[in-house]
């Protein structure tokens, strides 16, 4: 009897490690189509303009320093005084940053895969103070002469930008390809006028930003004071960066967002200004997918093996006490029908919106194994109760894919809550007495 009950248990668990196969293959069906959106994305991007990052403006002062330098010839053992030139950079940061703008989202397709893309028209104001020209000096008696001074904009894709327009004093200046900012990235640069009247003077200006680009929108706030604000008609925002938006209302019809960053909070003046290579601090906001149909998916398929495992138990159980026999096969059926939900879950979801792709994957699954297991275990009424268990069982995951921060805990409590009610249920149970039984009747 007791090898009758172990060879049982060792054919499910067979089946079940068939079954954790067929889901692990559905797993990586998803991921390959996971990782097939990403390159569409990436395709779109190539040929629209791809996540667009603002830094500046951003002001340069090119001059070369002279200076006499006392050194000692070893040859003839004489002091001499050599001149010295050296070309340097000074840069300077707006004493305000002021941005105003909006972002038009749309999605552009390729077949089924989708991306969300944007245009942004918006406005930079604030003004810049330049220091004494005497501080331009690094050495004690120096010369100063003036090389260039120029305006800096970083955008990280140039292919973005739509006739930007800087005006100084209210004046316009010309705007040419490439800038000073290498470090970290491309970007336009504009020659200032009349440098030498520079210094020692505080100076207005105003850009137009009209820039297109797939994703996402942020800022470097370079400023000594950066106010940022943002509009969107898109109603899924994700604000992202190193700082937080001050304020900000999400609704239906889009959001708004502004940001008060004061420049102590931040080093980008410092990165720049250093030539510093890597990631600056930055905020902005990203447009994001309400839900995303393979994070969903891959989240679900996590929970696969689980919901086989307590369907197999509910079958061992319910065929111990009754004295009914279940064919393995028959066990394998039901298996099957619950992995193929997840395979109907990820291609249905492509296409309609996962809410109603999650409702007709599981009706089809519940519908179709209730079907079977009324003639299976010889009765409608045990059909229609194990065929409710799955939908009680489907709703919860459903409810755990929407509560993403307590999912964790709620899938454990699950868990712990089934395993539990096996046992009260069983706990009076002599499982010797039951093959007995059964090896009895079959005999």
């Amino acid at each position: 009897m007791r090898k009758s009950l172990i060879l049982k248990v060792l054919v499910l668990g067979i089946i079940s490690i068939a079954m954790l196969i067929a889901l692990s293959s559905i797993d990586n069906l998803a991921r390959e189509r996971k990782d097939r959106a990403f390159e569409v994305r990436r395709d779109i991007a190539s040929k629209y303009a791809g996540e667009q990052r603002l830094a500046g403006p951003v002001f340069s002062v090119a001059f070369r320093e002279h200076w006499t330098e006392r050194t000692y010839n070893q040859e003839k053992d004489t002091w001499y005084d050599k001149e010295m030139v050296d070309t340097e950079t000074a840069w300077y940061f707006p004493e305000t940053f002021n941005y105003s703008g909006e972002m038009n989202a749309e999605q552009r397709t390729i077949g089924i895969f989708k991306a969300n893309v944007f245009q942004s028209e918006g406005l930079i104001s604030g003004a810049v103070v330049f220091p004494d020209f005497k501080t331009l000096a690094r050495r004690a008696d120096s010369q100063v002469t003036l090389v260039s001074a120029k305006v800096c904009v970083l955008m990280s894709d140039l292919r973005g930008l739509d006739a930007p327009e800087f005006m100084w004093q209210g004046e316009p200046l010309a705007i040419e390809r490439g800038s000073d900012l290498d470090n970290i990235g491309s970007g336009i640069h504009a020659e200032l006028p009349d440098m030498e009247d520079l210094f020692g003077e505080r100076f207005e200006f105003e850009m137009k930003l009209d820039a297109k680009g797939m994703g996402a929108l942020t800022f470097v706030p370079i400023g000594d004071e950066n106010q940022i604000e943002l509009r969107s008609d898109w109603p899924h925002p994700s604000f992202i960066g190193d700082f937080l938006a001050k304020e900000r209302t999400i609704s239906e019809e889009g959001f708004t967002a502004a940001w008060n960053v004061n420049g102590l909070a931040t080093s980008a003046q410092q990165h720049i200004s250093r030539g510093r290579k890597g990631p600056v601090q930055q905020l902005g906001v990203s447009l994001v997918d309400p839900v995303n149909v393979y994070s969903m998916t891959d989240r679900a398929l996590k929970y696969g093996f689980l919901f086989i495992f307590i369907t197999f138990s509910a079958f061992l159980m319910f065929e111990m006490l009754s004295g009914l026999q279940i064919h393995p096969i028959q066990y394998g059926f039901v298996g099957l029908a619950q992995a193929i939900f997840f395979l109907l879950l990820l291609s249905l979801s492509e296409h309609l919106g996962f809410g109603i792709s999650y409702l007709s994957a599981t009706l089809g699954t519940v519908g179709i194994i209730s079907l079977y297991l009324c003639t299976v275990l010889k009765g409608v009424g045990r059909g229609l109760s194990f065929g409710g268990l799955l939908v009680l069982l489907y709703g919860v995951l459903f409810a755990l894919l929407q509560s993403e921060d307590h999912a964790l805990v709620a899938g454990s409590a699950l868990v712990f809550g089934l395993m539990a009610l096996a046992m009260l249920l069983t706990r009076n149970v002599d499982w010797y007495a039951i093959g007995a039984k059964r090896q009895g009747a079959v005999q």
